[in-house]
């Protein structure tokens, strides 16, 4: 019983500690994360191809109200992770 209650935190609360620390910390940073997974699958197609990688670019600029989203919703999943 009790190692069931140990694997479920590790396995599931673990995870939603790190996402949630992630939003609430670097809110420009996880929203970027689609066009890094692009960029990451374009460069891995083109070094395959033999061709030399793109260049890395600046992330783009999210709006305050989605960046206080973010924050908002990380806090959110570390208080239900920590009840949980």
């Amino acid at each position: 019983m009790i190692l069931n209650h140990v694997a479920a935190i590790l396995l599931f609360s673990g995870p939603l500690l790190y996402i949630g620390l992630w939003m609430a910390i670097d809110p420009a940073g996880f929203a970027g994360l689609p066009e890094l997974a692009v960029r990451a699958s374009r460069n891995l197609v083109l070094s395959v191809g033999g061709l030399p990688s793109e260049e890395i670019v600046e992330q783009a600029a999210i709006s305050r109200r989605l960046r206080t989203a973010l924050r908002v919703a990380g806090v959110a999943l570390l208080l239900f992770a920590i009840v949980v």
